[in-house]
């Protein structure tokens, strides 16, 4: 269990990523990608620019990440709004500048802190203690390697330490608390009325007139940005997987040449006694430490059946002790050296001399012992043909990508050609724009850096002949070929009158909505009158009610109360809404519980200003910036999308 930081990685990398790290959770893999600045910058971290290229990456990552986690409800287009581009970019800045403070500090994390963490990850614990078993399997189904885990889960603690330290020490003065939870207790007795814009459309009038006018002056509202349309032909592995077939003759061949491959390696199980030694303990003190190991091994040589209780009452490990000691199963590799070499040198119920290791001094006993052993032929012939038919398959893929590649460049004026001879299928994409973005009409194709960058060239555009072979992923190739080209413009009149006279229509009943809902307001502060009102309610800041905007919870809940009844206009932006407060009750006592949990969420708010703190510190000597093309892309339209 002491080293199996270097036994049990990538897996764990997930489970932190969605289990400590939720804030990366948009950002994806692309938060931890290289910094290479290529293609148009949209933002500028000191000297180093993020890319419209690892822009849209993490904007994929994220996408795919809604669409398994939402399924057939995934609305991409909720995702593809001004808010939502200025988050994920936001996102890429701040990763990009934690990384770079890490790298420029030399923040690091130690192997006790890596344990730490491992061991309090509730994922791979079983009754609340970690679970060796459950740790390999969990690896082994991932097919994870111990590097790449150790560096990237050290990188996400040292990228911690940048902003850890001020929001984990953030306090909550009494007086604050007591002000939030009074401000967010307090309930006030109201009635609404409403006068929604659409009560007043009736009373518009909009002309053709209104509609070239507002037309001519906002030209810019309407451009529509240059656009193809596009053929296209994939070839991947799948096909030359399909066709490739394997012998039986080909399975034990390779059985034979691979026996070590399917062989499971001797396992251990064993249970120890942890006494650990400060790294900078005395020699004395280790002495003592030592010394009190071997009292402890000569105790549990003596009565070996004791050597449980031993462990739960001496054992300093926090994962083992309280399970007599118990590590479970484990091969070579998976235990620091000293301990591994010292279990693995020993007989089943032997028990050890104190062996020294950095966590401390280990009593050993040894509880069990798997022989090596060679799984059957039976049992591994699935995964031998896999294996089989994936190399034959890449062997053939080759092939087939070279007689592709010659084709669509020796027949260049069609993708039929390669086609027919490979047996694919011509496909068509739609729309697609230099700087695309939201739901593509073909992944992979029309959201490609690669391949957009191959339909706007001058062979594929203007000289309309197919383009090379593009790489969009390992194993797959893509040829595209214009079918037409359709320059940037602005849309006429006749194409977006309806959308101006509706807009115009909408505008014009939203004044209407508020010059009446000024007048009434005028009024009742004069006299009252509920005439129109809803009926009461009680409103409170802790209120999410669906059928009431926060634009109104807001006004009711900031409204001047010292004379009551108060009335307050609140602009709604499609309509107009007065506010009758009538009375206001103070917030009601808290019962522990609840108060602790009260105190707990805010003190996670106030913390998370304080990291927010930390970043615009960070921006600020790291000069980050935003270009013009960001900017733009940010605040891009629908319409400008086209």
């Amino acid at each position: 269990m002491f080293d199996f930081v270097r036994s049990h990685q990538r897996w764990m990398q997930l489970i932190l990523l969605l289990l400590i790290l939720p804030s990366f959770v948009f950002v994806g893999v692309q938060g931890y990608s290289s910094f290479v600045d290529t293609g148009t910058a949209f933002a500028k971290v000191g000297k180093v620019s993020i890319s419209q290229q690892e822009y849209e990456n993490a904007q994929r990552a994220r996408l795919e990440q809604l669409r398994s986690q939402f399924g057939s409800n995934f609305d991409p287009q909720m995702f593809d709004t001004p808010e939502a581009r200025q988050q994920l970019l936001d996102s890429l800045i701040d990763t990009r500048l934690v990384a770079s403070t890490v790298a420029a500090s030399h923040f690091s994390a130690s192997d006790r802190r890596l344990q730490e963490t491992i061991l309090a990850i509730p994922a791979v614990q079983e009754d609340g203690k970690f679970s060796m078993s459950r740790y390999q399997s969990a690896l082994a189904a991932q097919g994870m390697t111990p590097t790449m885990f150790e560096a990237q889960l050290r990188n996400d603690l040292a990228q911690q330490t940048v902003t850890a330290p001020v929001s984990d020490s953030a306090t909550l003065p009494k007086t604050v608390f007591d002000t939030v939870v009074a401000a967010q207790g307090q309930q006030r007795e109201v009635r609404l009325l409403n006068l929604p814009a659409t009560a007043y459309t009736a009373k518009v009038t909009v002309t053709d007139e209104d509609v070239k006018k507002f037309y001519d002056a906002n030209a810019a509202q309407f451009s529509v940005p240059e656009q193809v349309d596009a053929q296209y032909i994939v070839l991947d592995e799948k096909a030359a997987i399909a066709e490739t077939p394997v012998s039986t003759a080909d399975v034990e061949s390779y059985y034979k040449q691979n026996e070590a491959k399917f062989s499971a390696p001797e396992q251990r199980r064993a249970s120890h006694i942890l006494l650990t030694v400060d790294e900078k303990a005395s020699d004395a003190d280790r002495a003592k430490v030592r010394a009190k190991a071997e009292a402890l091994s000569t105790q549990a040589r003596a009565k070996p059946a004791d050597f449980a209780a031993l462990a739960k009452a001496n054992s300093q490990d926090p994962g083992s002790a309280a399970t007599g000691g118990d590590l479970d199963w484990f091969g070579r590799g998976m235990m620091v050296k000293q301990f591994e070499d010292s279990a693995f040198s020993m007989k089943q119920g032997e028990i050890s001399a104190p062996v020294q290791s950095d966590f401390g001094y280990h009593v050993i006993q040894v509880t069990g012992i798997r022989p090596a052993q060679i799984k059957p032929l039976a049992e591994v012939r699935p995964q031998i043909e896999n294996e089989i038919r994936q190399q034959k398959a890449s062997a053939r893929y080759a092939e087939l990508a070279e007689q592709f590649t010659n084709i669509i460049y020796e027949q260049s004026d069609s993708l039929k050609p390669a086609a027919d001879k490979l047996g694919l299928t011509v496909r068509t994409a739609t729309g697609i724009t230099r700087s695309p973005s939201g739901p593509p009409s073909a992944p992979g194709i029309s959201d490609n850096r690669k391949v957009i960058d191959a339909l706007f060239s001058d062979e594929v555009l203007k000289e309309n002949r197919n383009s090379g072979a593009i790489e969009v992923a390992t194993g797959t190739l893509v040829a595209v070929h214009l079918l037409k080209h359709n320059p940037a413009h602005v849309a006429p009149l006749a194409e977006v009158s309806a959308r101006i006279r509706t807009q115009l229509t909408n505008e014009r009943a939203t004044e209407l909505a508020k010059k009446a809902g000024e007048e009434r307001l005028a009024a009742l502060k004069t006299k009252d009158d509920v005439t129109g009102f809803a009926a009461s309610r009680q409103f409170s800041r802790r209120q999410s009610a669906q059928d009431v905007p926060a634009a109104v919870l807001g006004g009711v809940m900031r409204a001047d109360v010292k004379t009551l009844p108060a009335f307050i206009g609140i602009d709604t932006g499609n309509g107009y809404t007065i506010a009758r407060i009538s009375k206001v009750d103070a917030a009601p006592a808290l019962d522990a519980d609840r108060a602790k949990a009260e105190r707990e969420q805010i003190a996670r708010r106030v913390a998370a200003a304080e990291q927010d703190a930390v970043m615009k510190v960070l921006r600020e000597t790291n000069k980050v910036s935003v270009t013009p093309a960001g900017e733009a892309f940010i605040k891009r339209t629908a319409a400008d999308a086209g």
